[in-house]
């Protein structure tokens, strides 16, 4: 058996009670330009963009694109389709403008524009987001958490949001409200949320009962978003369906169909999951590469074990997410103030959660005295990990095997449903 590992492959023996392989099945994908058409002319929620435009003559429009962090496959085609239905719908090319939701990212070098939005850079200003500077509040959400937004996003006439939908560990999945909060929100507010990630409810694939995911939703309909277009892609990132129209049905009908198409059935839990990250560039660095552990842990029995491979060629990644597992234990993570958790090293948090329950060795190129450090455990070779795994819980190991574990929801029986997204929920 093989996974990817970095740009290439490992190869490992697998164990003789490997029960199977949890992999989201094949899907046909049609040109991206007959998605777009099917997409506009079959909007969610509400009339097309272009009967919208006519009737509501807006002077100002902004388009949120994502940043270079959440990339769009097709994303130059998309968007240049999306201005041309704007054009067609007499609106000037001198009113639209697209804003960057950057959160609390860095901003794109001009290279980096160019790459992820083709010659639209040319033709249109892309604003970076900052959130520290020209913010306007909003108001606040039924939790208490006070709004503050990009002024150039408040201040227009009509917004349309852009994104991908996928999991997310914190909200449950991207897409949707995401663009706007953390995309184009400041940092307290982004702080505010995000610092709630210990709390009853948070978990990947999971909006229901979501305090994160519920400010998220308050705060898109506090900015007053105007119009939604969301991408699904393949786990090969080519692009599967889009979606438009009103914010919620519009990405609520997304969250249907990326669900339906990655969830897979297991019938019994295992004792041991063996993980990748699907190889470059999700196992770029290890703060990427250990996120594959979230919903692979769906289908392992209480106490189960965790087999992580990822290459991490660019190193750990996140520095305050290493200073954090470095410096503290699992306990004190577990205990850690809300007040004090700070975007960028919040992952360290739920990591803890996961260590605190599961055994998980590491294999990767990385420096073996500090995964120890931060409570992993180092091997040379899976099956090395295997041998360990084995010698604890017995010959008779249940295993299962994820290929990609950002890619795939596994269903125990059913028993998972509460994870999932439900309607009127987002």
């Amino acid at each position: 058996m093989d996974l990817k590992y970095g740009k290439g492959r490992i190869s490992f023996e697998a164990p003789p009670n490997t029960a199977g392989v949890v992999e989201p099945a094949a899907a046909a994908v049609e040109p991206v330009e007959s998605l777009l058409k099917k997409s506009f002319t079959s909007p969610s929620g509400q009339a097309g963009l272009s009967s919208i435009l006519r009737k509501n003559k807006p002077g100002d429009v902004v388009v949120i694109v994502s940043d270079i962090t959440r990339g769009i496959a097709n994303y130059d085609k998309i968007l240049g389709f999306l201005v041309a239905e704007m054009v067609d719908a007499g609106i000037d090319e001198k009113n639209i403008s697209f804003v960057i939701a950057l959160g609390t990212h860095r901003k794109h070098t001009n290279e980096e524009n160019a790459r992820l939005y083709g010659r639209l850079c040319d033709d249109f200003d892309f604003l970076p987001h900052d959130c520290f500077r020209d913010l306007a509040t909003v108001g606040k959400t039924s939790t208490g958490l006070e709004v503050s937004v990009n002024r150039r996003v408040q201040e227009a006439d009509f917004v349309i949001t852009t994104g991908r939908v996928g999991f997310h560990y914190l909200a449950g999945f991207s897409g949707g409200r995401k663009a706007i909060l953390p995309g184009v929100a400041s940092y307290d507010t982004i702080r505010n949320n995000h610092s709630k990630l210990m709390r009853e409810g948070v978990f990947v694939a999971r909006t229901r009962g979501n305090i994160i995911a519920q400010e998220m939703s308050e705060a898109a309909a506090l900015v007053g978003v105007d119009y939604l277009l969301n991408v699904v892609e393949t786990p090969e990132r080519e692009t599967a369906r889009i979606f438009c129209g009103h914010l919620e049905p519009a990405f609520n009908e997304a969250l249907d169909y990326f669900i339906g198409a990655r969830q897979r059935p297991v019938s019994e839990p295992a004792d041991c999951v063996i993980v990748s990250a699907g190889g470059y560039p999700g196992d770029r660095d290890f703060y990427h590469t250990h996120k594959a552990m979230n919903l692979a842990m769906l289908c392992l029995r209480p106490h189960g074990s965790i087999i992580l491979a990822g290459e991490c060629a660019e190193g750990f990644g996140n520095e305050k997410f290493l200073r954090l597992m470095r410096e503290n234990g699992i306990d004190a993570l577990l205990r850690y103030p809300e007040e004090r958790i700070e975007v960028g090293g919040h992952r360290a948090f739920l990591t803890a959660r996961i260590l605190r329950q599961h055994q998980v060795y590491v294999l990767a190129r990385l420096d073996h005295e500090v995964l120890r450090l931060m409570n992993f455990t180092p091997v040379q070779s899976i099956e090395q990990a295997i041998d360990a795994v084995r010698k604890e819980k017995g010959d008779d190991l249940r295993t299962l095997v994820v290929p990609n574990g950002t890619a795939v929801l596994p269903i125990l029986n059913g028993a998972n449903s509460d994870l999932s997204h439900t309607g009127g929920q987002s």
